[in-house]
């Protein structure tokens, strides 16, 4: 029997609210007042491994492996976002992900996000 993966065009999300500790922040400093990069990221991480999670065998993980990022508007200190991952290829090796984050001034980013199968353990 093969493996069980999430098909094409599945879906997968999650509501943020934007905090103080998600704002643009470099060696301690408040660089911007508003939603970094690098918590999209993480948020953008986070929905696409719940489209493939919920997949899993017990002896089966996955991690990160590529990952491209456009960070099109900001979003302030209280704001709603919405994550949104949909699997756009999947295969016994990948599953591929497109990804957009929108909040009430619309789409804040886009990306995609592919993650690679592995044994349960094989990194650590």
């Amino acid at each position: 029997m093969g493996r069980v993966r999430p098909a094409v065009g599945e879906e997968a999300s999650l509501e943020v609210t934007v905090t103080e500790d998600m704002l643009v922040s470099l060696g301690g400093r408040r660089i911007h007042p508003v939603y970094s990069t690098v918590s999209m990221v993480l948020h953008m991480e986070e929905a696409g491994r719940d489209l493939v999670e919920r997949h899993f065998r017990p002896d089966e993980d996955a991690t990160g492996y590529q990952l491209a990022v456009t960070h099109e508007r900001p979003a302030r200190v209280g704001d709603r976002l919405r994550v949104v991952a949909r699997v756009t290829g999947v295969d016994d090796r990948d599953c591929a992900s497109e990804v957009e984050v929108h909040g009430p001034a619309g789409r804040v980013g886009h990306g995609s996000f592919v993650q690679r199968y592995i044994r349960k353990g094989q990194l650590g």
